[in-house]
């Protein structure tokens, strides 16, 4: 019984020390991003927060965003953390969204998921109807099923190297590159110069526990559980 006290407390020790930095931040397509606690950042070839920005509708929680109407415009959303954006020993950096891109038009990608960490390691989803790209490393292009939502996840565990899944297959393990830009997550229609139509179901991010160091904490309960009803039947 002591054992069993001993590791359920070392699990509430773990989660109670990692808490302090964890964090999860949500979009769910509930309203306007910048009424949800997101930066709105919006602009065109005349400068920041010039021009209206993308149209946006929301729909039975999709959000649309529309700048077909002038490659110029962008307009994202995005959240900053300075110095508490990575994950520390034992925790793990997530990011999922899921997204449809119906089109694209003018000089490459336009819808992009951005991930910034604190020392500015950064990493750029750009996403095609039919295809995505990882901005920052040479060759790296991936063909999905146009035409229909996506879900795509990314983990790290030291914000220099990832993973990537779609739809929960792993789609490519890659690297992030050395920027100048910290502790910064954006998504939307991020490039002047391009513009697109996309639906944004819901786009998140955090830092949560490690799986294993929970998983290896719970085996060790559920042993010494066993441990102690093992004694008191042969008792």
């Amino acid at each position: 019984m002591r054992m069993l006290m001993f590791v359920v407390a070392g699990l509430g020790a773990l989660v109670a020390q990692g808490g302090a930095d964890q964090y999860w931040i949500t979009y769910e397509a509930n309203d306007l991003p910048e009424n949800e606690g997101w930066d709105r950042r919006w602009g065109n070839d005349d400068g920041p927060f010039h021009g209206d920005g993308a149209y946006r509708t929301l729909e039975n929680g999709i959000l649309t965003m529309d700048s077909l109407y002038d490659l110029r415009v962008y307009d994202y959303a995005c959240r900053y953390l300075y110095g508490e954006f990575d994950p520390g020993p034992g925790e793990l950096f997530m990011a999922e969204w899921r997204l449809k891109v119906d089109e694209t038009i003018g000089d490459g990608y336009d819808a992009k998921v951005g991930i910034s960490s604190d020392d500015a390691w950064q990493l750029g989803i750009g996403c095609f109807p039919d295809h995505i790209i990882s901005k920052f490393e040479d060759g790296v292009e991936i063909p999905i099923t146009p035409g229909v939502f996506h879900e795509y996840r990314v983990l790290s565990w030291d914000m220099q190297t990832y993973d990537l899944y779609i739809d929960g297959d792993l789609a490519h393990q890659g690297t992030f590159w050395q920027g100048a830009l910290p502790s910064k997550f954006g998504w939307g229609d991020c490039v002047s110069g391009a513009a697109n139509l996309s639906h944004w179901d819901y786009v998140r991010f955090g830092v949560v526990p490690e799986p294993a160091s929970v998983l290896m904490l719970i085996t060790l309960c559920v042993c010494a559980w066993r441990s102690r009803a093992r004694l008191v039947e042969e008792t």
